[in-house]
């Protein structure tokens, strides 16, 4: 870090494919893959339709989100954004809302990935595991933004990867009689395509700390759309 001025500012040291893989890391995670059963409860075949319905939501919100790190490139994501455009108790509000929510979906992506981890592994102590991997985390990322984002780099390529295997075998084995009935306005249809906006919702994640990218008024936009 840089003292100027008697001000704290963080050095840029994230690459596009850094901030790109952030947000897909964010994205890609224990969430969806948990969401994604949770969904299929719901709206049943007609998940797809959630899907691309999450998908549009996100594409719009993205968007926006892009544009107001363009002219906004600085760290703190939803609060900056709050705080410069609306009002700073708006920012104060929308910080804190930001903090408890992703409290939220931390303890549920660490809960689903030690679940996961139990199903593989029997009798371990699935809330345990889930906290200390939640301090694992917090660790890294204590150490430094540039090796938390290496770390991050090697699971998120490790697991478009395996998605890709799992896409190309699995589409060898379609069994269309899964779809049926295919019922696209069955109320649980919208309530799936929630869930899975709460598992996509990583898309903007890099715009919490746009100050240790470098170029962040162009890296940050394109990142995000990316």
């Amino acid at each position: 870090m840089k003292i100027k001025e008697n001000r704290v500012s963080l050095k840029p040291t994230l690459s596009l494919f850094d901030a790109t893989a952030i947000n897909v890391g964010a994205i890609v995670g224990a969430g969806i893959f948990v969401v994604t059963g949770i969904v299929a409860g719901l709206a049943g075949s007609a998940m797809l339709v959630s899907l691309v319905l999450a998908a549009v939501v996100s594409l719009f919100t993205a968007l926006s989100f892009a544009e107001l790190s363009a002219n906004l490139p600085q760290e703190g994501g939803a609060y900056e954004f709050a705080y410069h455009l609306v009002s700073p108790f708006t920012g104060f509000i929308a910080g804190w809302m930001w903090v408890i929510s992703n409290t939220f979906v931390g303890a549920a992506v660490a809960l689903g990935f030690s679940s996961y981890l139990a199903a593989i592994i029997p009798r371990l102590p699935v809330q345990p595991v889930a906290i200390a991997i939640t301090i694992a985390l917090a660790f890294l990322n204590i150490i430094g933004t540039k090796s938390s984002a290496t770390v991050n780099n090697i699971l998120v390529v490790a697991k478009i990867l395996i998605l890709f295997f799992f896409i190309g075998l699995g589409s060898l084995r379609i069994n269309y009689a899964n779809l049926s009935p295919f019922d696209p306005f069955h109320p649980g249809v919208l309530y799936g395509a929630y869930f899975v906006f709460f598992a996509f919702s990583g898309f903007a994640r890099i715009s919490l700390m746009s100050a240790e990218v470098k170029n962040p008024r162009k890296t940050v936009p394109r990142s995000i759309i990316l």
